[in-house]
């Protein structure tokens, strides 16, 4: 089967455009919408967009994907915009502009996942009518600088006032986007692949995500890492009570432990938490089978 990827853009309230990629009819019973994390794009959800029309039949399922402003093909963040809740906002132009009115399987990696809680604390209205399913994929209901990068618990407080910096530095860097040494990036690749995925991953894929890494603008690079360690959304996951959740997290995340996925599973006791043993916070594109045939039986139990 040929995949037909149509790419179009959005624009959001205060003039961002957001890349929009679609595939699959506009009248299916059932739209998938997939939501990137920090640093990614449309990409990272390659697999599931290829997969999703196979499993669930080419007229089956609407597959919808955009990139977060400041990330991929949309436009740069405008300063003082690099929040979850724009996010969420940015969502329901998506929504109401190109998704339409029929039933949508949210999937959120990472910050898609927070932009869905974001939005579950402002419009609580969405859940149910619309967005009628959810999986929330390598993500966090909050206290996302406890035990970061794999860092034990005890050092919270310096990472609390250190990573900021560190990260400002780093977002300098990327903004005036010195030439770094083939040395330098022989050496950077591994530690990041070691950071962000878990055993063995493919090679492919840690290239792809390093691609997407390397064109996010300084400023967007810094902005939301603050934004995610402000994100506190634990009281909205009680919107998603009456939604089939599927929560999925690799055991081997250190950007984002295994502790955050249980933590949601306790909040939400409705939702099914499967861990993924030698996966890291790529899950999507370390685990794609798995995710994908999760992603397939939400659509499945919304149009039964």
């Amino acid at each position: 089967m040929t995949i037909q990827l149509e790419r179009s853009g959005v624009t959001t309230f205060d003039g961002v455009r957001l890349n929009v990629e679609t595939t699959g009819p506009a009248d299916a019973p059932v739209t998938v919408l997939l939501v990137h994390g920090w640093t990614c794009s449309t990409r990272a959800w390659h697999n599931q967009v290829e997969e999703l029309p196979r499993i669930l039949g080419a007229d089956g399922v609407r597959v919808v994907s955009y990139d977060h402003r400041g990330h991929g093909r949309s436009d740069a963040a405008p300063a003082g915009s690099m929040r979850i809740e724009q996010l969420a906002d940015d969502l329901v132009t998506v929504l109401d502009t190109v998704v339409g009115d029929g039933p949508v399987v949210y999937a959120g990696h990472s910050m898609g996942g927070m932009t869905l809680m974001a939005l579950a604390a402002e419009r609580p209205d969405l859940f149910g009518p619309r967005i009628q399913a959810a999986a929330l994929v390598s993500t966090s209901c909050g206290q996302c600088g406890s035990g970061a990068f794999g860092l034990p618990k005890r050092l919270d407080p310096a990472t609390a006032v250190l990573a900021p910096r560190a990260m400002n530095r780093v977002s300098t860097r990327i903004e005036r986007r010195t030439t770094t040494s083939p040395l330098a990036t022989r050496l950077q690749k591994p530690a990041l692949r070691r950071m962000v995925f878990g055993r063995k991953p493919d090679p492919a894929e840690v290239d792809l995500f390093l691609s997407d890494l390397a064109v996010v603008p300084g400023p967007s690079y810094g902005g939301f890492f603050e934004a995610i360690l402000q994100h506190d959304c634990a009281h909205a996951l009680k919107v998603l009570d009456q939604l089939p959740v599927e929560i999925m997290h690799g055991t081997r995340d250190r950007l984002l432990p295994p502790r955050h996925a249980n933590r949601m599973a306790a909040e939400l006791p409705t939702a099914r938490l499967w861990m993924y043993p030698g996966a890291g916070h790529m899950l999507m594109q370390e685990r794609p089978r798995d995710v994908t045939h999760r992603l397939a039986s939400l659509a499945r139990k919304i149009t039964a």
